[in-house]
């Protein structure tokens, strides 16, 4: 019995000295609530009475120490309204457009083991092109937070060609397992159209982590609409009608155009991070992700052979889908070099930055096929250059 006594001594010790310390630490708060003691934590001041308040129905918001220094940019004595423009040199692609091939059997020959020719896939759908964007923003009086928004314009081209002496086809005639292209000829040309709108609204507050390390984070909607356009054009002399079991020769050339209309909403959130080396100069790196809610309001796709000569042609081809809902993602990157300054007493602020930036629209490209809906990423990167001004 004493020696099972003598093992809940210690128990009992731990039991005590919790006892005592959290009185101790009830009698330290309340001496510095009560103005004994230097420290004001967990206290406010009565602006009326000009006495000191303790207690948890007493606690009001904004009333202690501020966590997070804001970070502006502000200037003094300012309309607090700051304006941006940028340049931008991109490349835009959207994924998955072939238009041409090579390299199939033509079943002409007079072996029927022969193979058909190494060949390729040839692509469009790729471009260099500038843009601009233009923003507007006002640094609200609550808490440091600022409202922003920004437009993005963007209108991107691509050309292609591809011909061959034994043979070329339009990509898009060709079937699973089935016996090879339906639409040859000596050469196929494309063309593709990207035209590019967005609009981003940002709610945001700018603040120190440390004293050379400072971070926005941000809420806000995305919204877009785009259109891109495809054309592929097949030449040849050779192309055929089938009539009651005649073939009727043509001059073509066959025509293929595949249209998109889309426009969309959804919720954007991310961070700028800034990495001041001193006052003037920063490395500066944004995240964004959308979740974006989808209409694509026209799918088209025609299929055309021409006559050239009789001015005649005969769509093969004619498909056209509306208002196909669905939601789809945004990623964006950016990395980048600012300088600022401040000048005329502080009264106005101006800044310049040069970054790279990288955005994915993933699946956000559909293109009817012959046989379904294909979905592939739209991809944008290259050259931001930046300026700000606040007043």
């Amino acid at each position: 019995m004493e020696v099972k006594l003598r093992k809940l001594w210690p128990l009992v010790g731990a039991l005590c000295a919790t006892v005592f310390s959290s009185a101790f630490a009830h009698s330290n708060y309340s001496s510095g609530s009560n103005g004994s003691s230097g420290s004001s934590y967990g206290s406010s001041m009565d602006s009326s009475s000009g006495t000191t308040q303790s207690g948890q129905g007493s606690y009001q918001r904004g009333t202690f120490r501020e966590i997070t220094p804001n970070a502006g940019p502000r200037v003094a004595h300012g309309a607090d309204v700051f304006i941006t423009a940028d340049f931008i040199w991109w490349n835009a692609s959207q994924e998955g457009i072939s238009y041409a091939v090579t390299g199939f059997d033509t079943d002409g020959g007079a072996d029927p083991f022969a193979s058909a020719s190494k060949g390729k896939y040839d692509y469009v759908g790729s471009d260099w092109a500038p843009g601009f964007k233009v923003g507007l923003g006002l640094n609200l009086s609550h808490d440091g937070w600022d409202l922003y928004s920004q437009y993005t314009w963007l209108h991107a081209s691509d050309n292609s060609s591809l011909s061959r002496t034994d043979g070329v086809a339009y990509a898009g005639s060709i079937l699973p397992f089935g016996d090879g292209p339906t639409v040859t000829g000596d050469k196929v040309k494309a063309n593709w159209d990207l035209h590019f709108n967005v609009i981003d609204l940002e709610l945001g507050r700018n603040f120190y982590l440390s004293q050379f390390l400072t971070m926005r984070p941000f809420i806000g909607l995305k919204g877009t609409w785009q259109d891109q356009d495809l054309k592929v054009t097949t030449e040849s002399d050779q192309f055929d009608i089938n009539n009651n079991n005649q073939n009727i020769p043509v001059t073509g050339p066959f025509v293929h155009k595949n249209a998109t209309d889309v426009w969309g909403i959804g919720v954007r959130g991310g961070l700028n991070v800034s990495w001041y080396m001193s006052k003037s100069w920063s490395l500066y790196g944004d995240f964004a992700w959308t979740t974006m809610w989808t209409d694509y309001d026209k799918l088209t796709r025609s299929d055309t052979l021409y006559d050239s000569t009789t001015g005649n042609s005969k769509t093969y081809f004619n498909v056209s889908n509306d208002d196909i809902y669905s939601v789809k993602y945004v990623g964006e990157m950016e990395l980048g070099l600012r300088w600022e300054m401040w000048f005329y007493d502080d009264n106005y602020h101006f800044a310049i930055q040069a970054g790279w930036e990288q955005q994915v629209w993933v699946n956000w490209g559909q293109f009817v096929e012959l046989l379904d809906h294909v979905n592939h990423d739209l991809s944008l990167h290259g050259l931001n250059l930046k300026f700000r001004f606040d007043f």
